[in-house]
């Protein structure tokens, strides 16, 4: 039986997940971060991409903005802006938004324009990604 450590993932307009957690990967600014049960205390960016964490051998899927993660050895909080299941995924509200970056992206824009546009792009893209993917989730 793996070691378990609490975890919790907030979004920022509801709480998305709270309970054990046997392993957890999310992303970083500085690449992927794999968590379990005792690590060292630290706190963290998260980037946009997708989480993975494991309860009972099976693993749950979403698709995050950027926020922050705080781990201790027993705890670890996850806040983010936005936090989706897959089956939450409008996919074609998303390949839409995908759609208009790739546009907008084409067009001579500022370096701020161009920068909100290339994260406009790639958030659409994991969401895709996401949907097509992981079909289940807690």
């Amino acid at each position: 039986m793996a070691k378990k450590f609490q975890l919790e993932i907030i979004a920022s307009d509801h709480p998305f997940y709270k309970g054990d957690c046997e392993m957890l990967v999310f992303p970083g600014i500085d690449g992927k971060h794999g968590i379990l049960a005792n690590h060292e205390a630290m706190v963290t960016c998260l980037s946009p991409g997708e989480i993975k964490f494991q309860i009972d051998g099976v693993w749950h899927y979403a698709a995050v903005s950027e926020g922050f993660v705080e781990i201790t050895p027993k705890y670890v909080v996850i806040l983010a802006d936005t936090i989706e299941n897959p089956e939450d995924i409008d996919e074609h509200r998303a390949e839409e938004a995908r759609l208009r970056a790739e546009e907008k992206l084409r067009q001579k824009l500022s370096q701020t324009e161009y920068y909100e546009t290339v994260a406009a792009l790639n958030r659409a893209m994991t969401r895709l990604k996401i949907k097509k993917t992981h079909s289940i989730n807690i």
